[in-house]
């Protein structure tokens, strides 16, 4: 990568071979915007997290934490009339968050 000082033999180090599988990742993701996820969402979802602004995961284990992200546990790819179904979303920290995603809940 231009500009890091590690020196690898096929041009990228360990930590630039990761982000660049993350861009790949979400290149062909496609923005939020695509994904449903507009100015309305956007809306939505700061309203949301002030009435919520703890993470639910972490109160579970007594701890607080500030929630930043919202998760829905039935996928909008599957059912999009539950995009704003407040029985469908969680407020979660990004840890739990991305927790949760990637044992894809």
């Amino acid at each position: 990568m231009p500009g890091c000082a590690s020196l690898t033999l096929d041009g990228w180090c360990d930590e630039h071979r990761q982000n660049s599988t993350a861009r790949q990742y979400d290149h062909y993701r496609g923005s939020s915007s695509s994904r449903g996820y507009g100015a309305a969402w956007q809306t939505f979802r700061q309203s949301y997290l002030a009435r919520h602004p703890l993470c639910v995961d972490c109160q579970a284990q007594s701890v607080v934490a500030v929630a930043t992200e919202l998760h829905h546990p039935i996928k909008v790819a599957a059912h999009p009339e539950r995009q704003f179904d407040e029985t469908n979303i969680m407020a979660l920290c990004k840890p739990h968050h991305s927790a949760r995603t990637a044992r894809g809940e």
